[in-house]
């Protein structure tokens, strides 16, 4: 066989190979797939968790899997008290701010994975997340409210989630803290408030500032009645306009974190009256055509720490 024809075929074999990969490459479209992880029925956090206030941790527990390997995964925690505008305050407290890439190279050995792994399960104490103690990630106190927490991975061909397609997993989580103000019902029937359509909603209990040092006074207090909460996020939105599904909406005192939110005088900034509160003017009026609703009391203090508490209304 001549130089020219080995050549030729040379050229014929690199050529297929090449075409053989572009395929393989074309073929996968698709991003990594963000689910539980093994032997677990959800992914940590879930939407709506509430970290309590004798915790100083949470459990992050999840898995991605993609058939071609996964090139980099991100665990990002920020804060969501004001909207996604997130703005800074002067405060004493600190936002805890997370951003966590899993990779076979990672820094942090409890982020890495193999190189070219298909499937990364993520469930151990090297990947909790804490904001007290030895392992905090915040340098000080944290502040207690609402954080979002998302995950997003992309493969070694460059396909990534996205929000737009809902392959990212987004959750907003709450960190409750001693010194973050109490919200408490005590008028509560097998964990429910009583209602019936029609007449005032009877509420009782107490929203106040704790005997906890780092307490400071209330600020704030945001009260809703609305549809029942489901993953969709009432708090991702501005409230230009007050939002369907949505019944009662009072305010008193004014906001640090939400621009334009803001009422008459609280009555007191340690102790408020829910029952004084939410009567006369301000009584809540239940809605007929209705099974089940929540009230969502949000509450600020000085120092700009949420307490966000729901119940859960029954109407008759």
């Amino acid at each position: 066989m001549n130089h020219v024809m080995r050549y030729l075929m040379l050229g014929l074999a690199i050529g297929f190979f090449s075409c053989e990969t572009d395929d393989d490459q074309l073929r996968d479209m698709e991003a990594p797939v963000i689910g539980a992880a093994d032997g677990r029925d959800a992914i940590r956090p879930g939407h709506g968790e509430i970290r309590a206030a004798t915790t100083d941790h949470m459990h992050v527990r999840f898995s991605v899997e993609d058939p071609s390997g996964i090139a980099q995964v991100r665990v990002d925690i920020h804060n969501g008290f004001d909207g996604h505008t997130h703005g800074r305050i002067q405060t004493d407290f600190e936002l805890l701010n997370v951003n966590d890439i899993y990779s076979p190279d990672a820094s942090n050995p409890s982020f890495r994975f193999p190189q070219g792994a298909t499937r990364l399960n993520v469930d151990g104490t090297g990947t909790d997340i804490y904001w007290g103690g030895n392992n905090s990630r915040v340098s000080g106190n944290v502040l207690a409210g609402p954080y979002h927490f998302t995950i997003q991975a992309i493969d070694i061909h460059g396909n990534q989630t996205s929000y737009g397609d809902g392959s990212n997993y987004l959750a907003t989580f709450y960190i409750r803290t001693p010194y973050a103000p109490e919200v408490s019902v005590t008028n509560l029937h097998d964990g429910e408030i009583e209602g019936e359509a029609g007449e005032a909603l009877e509420v009782e209990g107490f929203i106040r500032k704790t005997s906890h040092t780092l307490s400071t006074d209330l600020k704030f207090v945001w009260i809703r009645l609305m549809e029942e909460e489901d993953e969709h996020d009432h708090e991702h939105h501005a409230h230009a306009r007050r939002l369907s599904g949505e019944f009662y909406e009072r305010m008193w005192g004014s906001s640090t974190w939400r621009q334009g939110l803001n009422g008459p005088e609280l009555p007191s900034n340690t102790e408020i009256n829910l029952a004084e509160l939410l009567s006369g003017q301000n009584e809540i009026i239940v809605p007929a055509g209705e099974d089940h609703l929540d009230l969502v009391i949000w509450v600020e203090d000085v120092a700009g720490n949420v307490s966000r508490y729901v119940y859960e209304v029954h109407v008759d």
